[in-house]
């Protein structure tokens, strides 16, 4: 019993350690053409999510706490720690769906029904984050309240403008966004879970 707790935390503490390589500004990048150019495509919810789908609800929150704080050590914040907190409301929420719905129901169905339901779950959460926390702190404190700063900036939004620049944004940047990054992790988790689960039992059963 000794041992299995032992090696429960040093998969955790691995898959930490891969979140954290995958957060760090480095491992992250726009797509310019496609969407504004402040938002960076990253995918280190993934190894939370095959944490939580692992070893549980605990472990997976932990990935992304201990990711974070890592990071910030790391390269600090260009946010003002507004986007990181932002990151771990995210990415809790995710991980505690898809981990607590896959604990139930351990098989093929219940891991697509558990990464599809978390996978909306990102987008709520993101549209609710984005829309009553980053980007008005982001208008207010890094652009000085001037809203037409942040309309530029998302230029690549066709008709985006004062008056409908919050649900243009939301729509076309953080819903899409989000959309896309949610359902890649997903089917990569999908895919490759199994492996990693695999491994890890040959590790726990050595």
């Amino acid at each position: 019993m000794k041992r299995k707790s032992i090696m429960k935390i040093t998969e955790t503490g691995i898959l930490s350690a891969i979140s954290t390589i995958m957060y760090l500004p480095m491992f992250s990048f726009p797509l310019p053409f496609l969407f504004p150019g402040f938002l960076e495509l990253q995918f280190s919810n993934l190894p939370a999510i095959i944490a939580g789908f692992a070893s549980g609800p605990v472990a997976g929150c932990l990935v992304i706490i201990i990711k974070t704080i890592m990071k910030l050590f790391i390269s600090g914040s260009s946010t003002s720690y507004v986007g990181e907190l932002a990151d771990i409301i995210i990415g809790i929420a995710v991980v505690l769906t898809t981990s607590l719905i896959y604990k139930k129901i351990k098989t093929k169905k219940g891991a697509i029904l558990s990464l599809s339901i978390g996978s909306l779950v990102w987008i709520v959460s993101a549209i609710l984050a984005n829309w009553k926390i980053l980007v008005p702190f982001y208008i207010e404190f890094f652009m000085g309240g001037n809203v037409n700063i942040f309309i530029s900036a998302c230029s690549v939004i066709p008709g985006i403008n004062e008056s409908n620049y919050m649900i243009m944004y939301l729509i076309f940047g953080t819903l899409f966004f989000n959309m896309m990054i949610s359902i890649v992790t997903s089917i990569i988790t999908f895919f490759v879970y199994k492996r990693i689960s695999i491994l890890f039992d040959r590790m726990e059963n050595e």
